[in-house]
């Protein structure tokens, strides 16, 4: 009998080792890498493996790649709460709206991932440059004389950014906004509840975990995002992700490349970890 059900419990666990491989292969094994390389020097073009703590001192002690990591956070911040404020709305709409609608949306907030992130971005380039179709309509109607600077800058940046991740904050917030049940707003509403007491008493709290859970995805997305800045910020918006390129494609640094990564990685596990914890939290009380 024990043989017996050991058997299929052995073949139950055979069907994650191609997962568990593949894991192994696209995640561990670099990982690992990232840690041997991260304390190793870089001597004039030459990797010396070893134990050295330089490449973490450096982070904080230039000057200058701290305060772009801290232009990184600031820029994902800023990116997610514009995410939010458009997104919250039309997830709310979603919810009202008929099915035939609903469907609209779902294609028009999901369409921008289903394009190619050059497209998009020389789609950007075409409406929001200096002879753009923003600009070349604003003149037009005589609104400004001389062209808006709508690129190059850190609002061409959130704005190409928002465009794609809108979908990571509306798909969900629609979901939580969806589970909720009519009849609690309706009890609410009876008992004399204005509308917006109802949202920000009722609505607005159980809508949280799917709040926290968009918010998080588009943190941790704009902490890595690279080939949107570069192309919509230039050389004048820096972030984390365009140092870590620059320091292994073009000085060929991987020690210093690997310890910027794991600065970032680390980042994104401990705020991973604390909204899970926070979620965790507001689904128990």
């Amino acid at each position: 009998m024990l043989g017996g059900e050991a058997a299929p419990a052995r073949a139950r666990w055979l069907l994650l080792a191609p997962t568990a491989l593949l894991y192994t292969v696209t995640f561990l094994v670099p990982l690992i890498l990232l840690l041997v390389f991260s304390v190793a020097t870089w001597d004039r073009g030459v990797i010396r493996l070893g134990f050295s703590l330089a490449n973490y001192r450096d982070f904080f002690a230039d000057g200058v790649t701290a305060a772009i990591f801290g232009r990184t956070v600031r820029l994902a911040a800023l990116i997610t709460g514009v995410c939010l404020v458009l997104g919250y709305p039309v997830a709310a709409f979603m919810r009202h709206c008929g099915p035939r609608m609903r469907l609209v949306l779902v294609v028009l907030v999901v369409s921008p991932l289903l394009t190619s992130v050059i497209v998009r971005n020389v789609a950007w380039l075409l409406i929001l440059g200096r002879t753009g179709l923003v600009n070349t309509g604003l003149q037009a109607m005589g609104v400004v004389d001389a062209p808006l600077k709508l690129m190059y800058n850190e609002l061409g940046v959130v704005i190409a950014v928002v465009h794609v991740y809108l979908s990571f904050m509306v798909l969900p917030i629609f979901g939580a906004l969806i589970s909720i049940e009519p009849a609690l707003e309706e009890s609410a509403a009876s008992l004399g509840a204005k509308s917006w007491q109802v949202f920000w008493n009722v609505t607005l709290p159980l809508s949280m975990p799917g709040v926290a859970a968009g918010c998080t995805l588009v943190f941790v997305l704009s902490m890595g995002v690279y080939l949107t800045p570069v192309i919509m910020g230039g050389n004048f918006v820096v972030t984390l992700p365009m140092v870590i390129s620059e320091v292994v494609r073009n000085q060929f640094n991987w020690a210093n490349g690997s310890a910027l990564a794991l600065v970032l990685l680390l980042f994104v596990t401990v705020l991973l970890s604390a909204s899970a914890r926070l979620q965790r939290r507001g689904s128990e009380s």
